[in-house]
C-alpha cells in the first residue's frame, strides 16, 4: 500500500534515518561474491573500518546528538562483540543485515528462514538487544523474503528503492522505510582494480553535494531521508566531513524528524499512514 503522504509527528516537514550497513571484512563482498571471506582475515580494510573508523563515527553522532540505525550481518558480531556491543550501549538501534551477507535472492524459504532466525538470535545473544529492523544483505530478495521477516517479529523492513516516504509492504504487510542509491556511500567510493566495479574515487565535496541535494528535495517535498553509510567507506579522514556536514544540515531546518527506524515504525504502527 502506498502512502500518497505521510503526517510526521510533532509537525515536522520531513524525516531523516541515519543508517550505517556496518559490513566490516563483507564491505567487499557485494564486489567479489564467490570470495571466501575467511580468505581475506588479513587485509586491513574491515579492520580499520571497525577500529579506526567506527570511532569517528560514533563521535560525530554523539556530538549532534543523533541516534543511528546499525544494520549489522550477525557474522560481523561474532567477530567483533565488543565494537557491537558498545554501539548498543550508546543508544543506537541494532538491526538485522543477515549472518554473513548473503545473497537471499538465492536462497530458498526455508534456507532464508534459518539463516535470518539465527542471525535475529545472535545479535540479541551478544548486544542484547532483539532486533526490529530488517535490510537486506547484498540487496536481493525473493518473493518470500520479507513475508519470512515479518513471521520472525520484525517490525519494519528498510530494502527497497521503490518509494520515497513510508509504506506497507502489502504481500508481507511490513512497513518499508525504502532507500535510495543516491545515498548512499559505497557507490561513491568504493574502489578495486577492476573497470566493470568503479575505475574512479569520488571527490568527498562532490558527494557532499549530491547528499544536501537529496535531502534538500526530500525537505521540499516532505519524505524520508533514508542516509545509508559505512564506516569503512564514510570514517575515512578526508570523508568524515560529509557526514559532519550533513548532519549540521539536517539540524539547521528545525523541523525534520531525525529518527530510528525502530521509532519510526512504532509511530507508524500507532499513527498508521494515510
Amino acid at each position: 500500500m502506498y502512502a500518497k503522504t505521510v503526517k510526521w509527528p510533532e509537525g515536522k516537514k520531513s524525516a531523516a534515518l541515519i543508517s550505517v550497513n556496518l559490513d566490516a571484512e563483507y564491505w567487499l563482498k557485494i564486489y567479489y561474491p564467490d570470495e571466501d571471506i575467511e580468505a581475506w582475515d588479513s587485509l586491513p580494510i574491515g579492520q580499520n573500518g571497525m577500529n579506526y573508523y567506527l570511532p569517528r563515527v560514533l563521535d560525530i553522532f554523539d556530538a549532534h546528538k543523533v541516534k543511528a540505525t546499525f544494520f549489522i550481518p550477525a557474522d560481523v558480531a561474532r567477530r567483533y562483540p565488543d565494537k557491537v556491543k558498545m554501539i548498543a550501549e550508546r543508544g543506537h538501534e541494532i538491526g538485522c543485515h543477515g549472518d554473513k551477507h548473503e545473497n537471499l535472492g538465492l536462497l530458498s524459504e526455508e534456507e532464508q528462514e534459518k539463516l535470518l532466525a539465527g542471525a535475529k538470535k545472535t545479535l540479541k545473544e551478544i548486544t542484547g538487544y532483539d532486533p526490529v529492523g530488517f535490510r537486506a544483505p547484498e540487496g536481493e530478495l525473493t518473493a518470500e523474503t520479507l513475508k519470512i521477516v515479518k513471521k520472525l517479529g520484525f517490525k519494519y523492513s528498510s530494502s527497497l528503492a521503490d518509494h520515497d516516504i513510508p509504506y506497507i509492504f502489502e504481500e508481507a504487510g511490513l512497513l518499508e522505510l525504502p532507500l535510495d542509491w543516491a545515498t548512499f556511500d559505497l557507490p561513491y567510493f568504493a574502489f578495486v582494480f577492476d573497470p566493470s566495479v568503479q575505475h574512479r574515487i569520488s571527490l568527498s565535496d562532490d558527494v557532499y553535494v549530491n547528499f544536501a541535494k537529496e535531502f534538500e528535495g526530500s525537505y521540499k517535498w516532505g519524505t524520508l531521508f533514508n542516509l545509508q553509510l559505512d564506516p569503512t567507506t564514510i570514517g575515512e579522514k578526508g570523508r568524515v566531513h560529509i557526514l559532519d556536514e550533513i548532519l549540521d544540515l539536517i539540524a539547521s531546518k528545525g523541523d525534520v524528524w531525525t529518527a530510528t527506524g525502530r521509532e519510526m515504525a512504532e509511530y507508524f504502527e500507532k499513527e498508521g499512514l494515510e
